[in-house]
């Protein structure tokens, strides 16, 4: 989730976005140019409530496996 009043430190990665800290040991600029990163408008807001795709059960599963247990299986509830 992201909140507007997040937006003024949240960089689009492409693949994921990145809240970075207030007072960071760098600059929003010298980051985006290091990371290829881009600034989102200011009032930009990520949510449930406005998201347009959301993950499968297995999507879901995938990731679990992908990072948390590559043995991990489960029964269809589907």
């Amino acid at each position: 989730m992201i909140t507007t009043s997040d937006s003024f430190t949240t960089v689009d990665l492409g693949a994921y976005y990145a809240i970075l800290p207030v007072q960071a040991n760098y600059s929003l600029k010298e980051y985006c140019e290091r990371m290829a990163a881009t600034l989102v408008e200011p009032g930009f807001s990520y949510n449930s409530g406005t998201n347009d795709r959301f993950l499968t059960v297995e999507e879901i599963r995938d990731l679990i496996r992908t990072n948390v247990d590559p043995n991990f299986s489960c029964r269809s509830v589907e």
